[in-house]
């Protein structure tokens, strides 16, 4: 199925090479979708330990909280962003 160019308001065919140029991107694309994948979930772990379980690793060394506090909210941090497999 052709793709079309929208140049001024006229509907353009894609060139061989533009079409060629598309799919190369596409492949590029779907090729490293595990790896955005990867490192989304880096960041958003990343943002939840800074967020969530680091200030309980302090409290718990201060003894605010119980022993565990902290390792739990990691584990459950795993659990809410698993990474792909």
């Amino acid at each position: 199925m052709p793709r079309y160019h929208n140049v001024n308001n006229v509907r353009t065919p894609f060139t061989a090479e533009e079409e060629a140029l598309r799919d190369a991107e596409e492949a590029t694309w779907a090729a490293t979708a595990g790896d955005r994948a990867a490192a989304e979930v880096q960041n958003n772990r990343r943002a939840a330990y800074q967020a969530e379980a680091d200030p309980l690793f302090f409290e718990e060394q201060r003894g605010e909280v119980p022993e565990g506090t902290h390792a739990a909210k990691v584990s459950e941090i795993k659990a809410r962003f698993p990474k792909p497999e």
